[in-house]
């Protein structure tokens, strides 16, 4: 009889294990995914505000558009080429972000814009009941500096 009752304790700790242990891994992945999409989402946003001072101090050049998406370029790491979907834009804007045409076009005072927009993929959406994708943007207004 007491050979019955360890065999009958024996599964109901398999089972107490399988359900704490399921709740642990959505726990642990959750956060896992939680933090990886804050760096991403800290990386764009760096990146558009670096892009920004970068071209607010270089309005008369040329090629103020390439220039800054290069240097928009070169603060996300490699990760343009990783996250699907990544556009830059540079541009002349108004208080609320609306593009108001070139930035070589702004004088002292203007604002000039650099939004920076790419889609997310998390890693085990279904598993964790998300989405498929999500979209970052970052917008950065400063003012220009030069003219």
């Amino acid at each position: 009889m007491a050979q019955a009752s360890r065999q009958r304790r024996r599964g109901a700790a398999i089972i107490e294990m399988a359900f704490v242990a399921s709740i642990f891994l959505v726990l642990l992945f959750g956060v896992m995914e939680y933090c990886r999409f804050l760096f991403f989402r800290q990386l764009i946003t760096t990146a558009a505000r670096e892009g920004a001072r970068y071209a607010v101090v270089n309005t008369t050049d040329s090629t103020i558009v390439a220039d800054t998406q290069a240097q928009v370029k070169h603060y996300m790491s490699g990760f343009d080429q990783t996250l699907p979907g990544y556009q830059c834009t540079v541009y002349k804007s108004d208080a609320t972000g609306a593009n108001l045409g070139s930035p070589s076009n702004a004088q002292f005072g203007q604002y000039v814009a650099v939004d920076v927009q790419c889609t997310y993929n998390p890693i085990l959406p279904s598993f964790l009941f998300m989405g498929s994708t999500y979209t970052i943007r970052s917008r950065s207004l400063m003012y220009s500096e030069a003219n």
